[in-house]
Order: structure tokens, then C-alpha cells, then sequence
């Protein structure tokens, strides 16, 4: 929260001034926060029915007993885990709220995630995905950070096992996935994807001029991976890119504002995303 004014926070959330767009940590963003004062727990559940479309509450650390409590008189949207389509058709309004503390509501009306508070947990494929890094994507196609043609070609750099390459061969005509260690056999079995063995920073662009993506799970430091993407920029027809930057160590995040120096970026702390952001560029717009 650098350079704004932090007005209280504790370890789950913060109020400050008036953001003109989400912070890039942040799991949810909730604009407009009303603080409303309650005299008792009839009063607080009172208010919270008074609101047209139903409540997600988002614990805060004060009186979780009284919250807990105040819950049980009140219906809420639930958070289910979602059916993974593309666009994710999900549309519910809804409302957030949680306790300031024990005689003050905060509530806002306009969350700005689609899901309640940000929350992308996944009815997972269980059968053919190598490990979890597949939910990566899913949660970007959804909720429609990009978009896919069938007409698309994409290169997925340091792809193995292969989790990325297998959600891209379903919306792109071909896949190029690119790594040292070998994909898991039932990846290896998708037509559409063409394994290659070797380093993702040692092949030439010019190699694959019929690529319209790249993308990179790739666990490497911030600053090599901003130099494979100016090399592919620069000597690629690859305009468009879905990177992992992942931090380990002693992290220099003012990193970030070089990836977003590059025009038509944006960065985006996933749900799915841990100790790691992952950089958008859609330079070619369908």
C-alpha cells in the first residue's frame, strides 16, 4: 500500500483513502464502504436485511463470536466452488459486510470481483491435469483476462508437466510446449500439442513465427523473465503473453513497474497465485 494513506488495518484487510484502482496484492477491493453503527445484534441483523440482494460476510478479527452469531439469522450467497466454463456465467449481486468492531458494521455494495470476495475455487479436473498449476489459467480464462481463438497458435515455455499447455490445446488450434523434463504421458496423448525438448531461454523466436501467444509458469527470478519477454517482443510476431513472475528471497517488487512499462499491461494477483503475480499483455486484441 505504498504511498496511500492507510486509515487502520490488521492482519485481514485495510481501509484507506479512495484507490483509483485495486491494488495488485489485494484478493478483493471493496469501494464505497459504508460504516454503519448497531446498537445490538437484532439491530446489526436488522440493517444487514434491509439490502436488496443477499450478504457475503468477510471476517475482519473483531468479535468473530458476535459475527458467528449475527449470521445464523441472516440467508447468505455461499461460496461454492465453481463449474469451470468460458466465459464463467456467473452473475450474482451481491453485497459484502463484516464487523469493525462490536457496534460498527462495514459494508460495501459494489464489490469489484465477480465472485464474492475473490474466492476461485474450482470443481478441479481430477484425471488428466499433472499437479494444480492448470487452476492458474482456468481462473484467467474465466474470468475473461483474455481471450482465445481457435485460429490462435501458443507456446508454453517451461510447460512441463504440462498442466498449461493441456488447458491452452483446448481453445488454441496448436500448442508449442517448450521444456527439458518430458510432459505426463496423458498430456503427451493431446494431438494438438507439439513437445519440444530444451532450455526456454535458450530457443530462438524466429523458430516460431507462427506463434500469436507465449505463455510461462516458469520458475525463474523476475529479471530473467522480463528478459525473455522483451526477446520475444522484440524478435517475435508474440504479442500477447500470460507470465508467472514469482519472488523468493529478498524481493525487489519495483520490478513490476518495468513489466508494466511494456504497453497494453496489467498484473494480477491470481487466487490462485501464491508468492507470485502473473503479468497480462494482450497487445493483439480480438
Amino acid at each position: 500500500m505504498s504511498g496511500h494513506t492507510i486509515v487502520f488495518k490488521n492482519n485481514k484487510y485495510f481501509i484507506v483513502a479512495p484507490l483509483d484502482k485495486k491494488p495488485i496484492w489485494a484478493q478483493e477491493l471493496l469501494s464505497d464502504c459504508q460504516c454503519i453503527e448497531f446498537s445490538n445484534k437484532a439491530h446489526a441483523v436488522k440493517v444487514l436485511k434491509s439490502f436488496d440482494t443477499l450478504g457475503v460476510y468477510f471476517p475482519t478479527d473483531a468479535n468473530t463470536k458476535l459475527a458467528d452469531s449475527i449470521r445464523k439469522d441472516l440467508r447468505e450467497l455461499s461460496l461454492k466452488r465453481i463449474e469451470f466454463k468460458v466465459p464463467s456465467p456467473f452473475n450474482f449481486k451481491y453485497f459484502a459486510w463484516g464487523l469493525l468492531d462490536s457496534s460498527h458494521l462495514i459494508v460495501c455494495q459494489s464489490p469489484s470481483s465477480q465472485f464474492p470476495l475473490g474466492w476461485h475455487e474450482f470443481k478441479e479436473d481430477k484425471a488428466i491435469p499433472p499437479n494444480r498449476a492448470y487452476l492458474k489459467l482456468w481462473e484467467v480464462l474465466s474470468l475473461g483476462y483474455i481471450h482465445l481463438d481457435k485460429s490462435d497458435i501458443a507456446i508454453d515455455l517451461g510447460s512441463s508437466p504440462g498442466g498449461w499447455s493441456w488447458v491452452l490445446s483446448q481453445f488454441v488450434s496448436k500448442v508449442y510446449s517448450v521444456d527439458k523434463a518430458p510432459l505426463s504421458e496423458k498430456i503427451q496423448q493431446q494431438k494438438n500439442i507439439l513437445y519440444t525438448s530444451g532450455d526456454a531461454f535458450q530457443i530462438k523466436p524466429t523458430d516460431f513465427a507462427d506463434c500469436s501467444w507465449l505463455f510461462s509458469d516458469i520458475i525463474c527470478t523476475p529479471e530473467r523473465l522480463l528478459g525473455l519477454v522483451h526477446n520475444w517482443i522484440d524478435n517475435s510476431n508474440v504479442q500477447n503473453f500470460v507470465c508467472t513472475i514469482k519472488f523468493k528471497g529478498d524481493c525487489n517488487f519495483d520490478i513490476l513497474k518495468e513489466f508494466l512499462q511494456i504497453q497494453d499491461s496489467r498484473i494480477i494477483h491470481l487466487y490462485q497465485n501464491k508468492n507470485e503475480v502473473t503479468w497480462i499483455r494482450q497487445g493483439n486484441k480480438k
